[in-house]
Formats: structure tokens, C-alpha cells, sequence
């Protein structure tokens, strides 16, 4: 009866030694070893995103106007205003030469929006001007702007 638990416990510590031998082999064969592919995403997916701490300091100026102005204009229910200069945000935040462009031709039609209450009106102007400021800083250093 030892002979046979011996025998048993040999055999199996023989296919353990075996499993680990071929394991990485057969991760791969059945395609358990797929991790990689999901890191190599992600790094790409970071790579592709910009944050705003890699953007100019002027930029990040001008989005954060442009988050204050958006949440003025949703607040007075211009929402197709509100979506266009969000678009432009986001262009502004991936391609910054063309960003700017989108959002001055955005503040183009903002300049005609006229708002009910007086002193949010006097507040967006404010807005509208800072960020056509920041705008033509950033679009200046980037000579983007036409020479006069």
C-alpha cells in the first residue's frame, strides 16, 4: 500500500513539474496570456489624450473662461450655443491651432447673444472678451494671427 501512495504522490509531483514547464506555452496556446494587448491600449489611449496640465498655461486660461462661460449660457437655456463652444473646447484641447480657430468663429456669433438679466450680460461680455483675449495671446504665439 506505501508503494502505491508513493508511486501516486511521484506521478503527480511528475505532471506538476510538467504544468509548470509547458504553463507559459499553454497560457499562450489558449490565449490566456492576452493582458498585454490591454496594456498596449492603454498606453496608447494615454498617449492619445492630452490633460491640461500638458497644454499651454494660455490654453488652460482660455478653457477655464470657456467653462464658465458654457455654464452661463446653460443656465440661461442657450444650449446650441453651449454645444458649440463645448465642441470647440474639446478641438481646442486636442488640436490647438485648429481649436482656436473653432472657437473664434464660435465667439463670432456669441457677440450677437444677448442675455435677459442685465448684469449677467455685463458678466458675459466679460467672459466672451477674456477668452478672445486668451485667444488671440495663444493664436499670436502660435503666429496664427495675420500680420498688419
Amino acid at each position: 500500500m506505501l508503494e502505491v501512495v508513493v508511486g501516486l504522490v511521484a506521478g503527480l509531483l511528475f505532471l506538476v513539474g510538467v504544468a509548470i514547464m509547458v504553463g507559459p506555452a499553454l497560457r499562450r496556446f489558449f490565449g490566456i496570456g492576452r493582458p498585454r494587448k490591454r496594456r498596449l491600449a492603454t498606453v496608447r489611449r494615454s498617449a492619445r489624450s492630452t490633460s491640461p496640465t500638458e497644454l499651454h498655461p494660455t490654453t488652460v486660461k482660455a478653457l477655464a473662461a470657456t467653462a464658465r462661460l458654457l455654464a452661463l449660457l446653460k443656465e440661461h437655456s442657450l444650449d446650441r450655443q453651449a454645444a458649440a463652444l463645448r465642441m470647440a473646447g474639446k478641438r481646442l484641447q486636442v488640436d490647438e491651432a485648429g481649436g482656436i480657430m473653432a472657437m473664434r468663429e464660435v465667439l463670432r456669433h456669441l457677440r450677437s447673444v444677448r442675455l435677459g438679466d442685465e448684469s449677467d450680460h455685463k458678466i458675459f461680455q466679460g467672459l466672451v472678451g477674456q477668452l478672445q483675449k486668451e485667444l488671440d495671446d495663444r493664436a499670436e504665439q502660435l503666429e496664427l494671427l495675420p500680420k498688419n
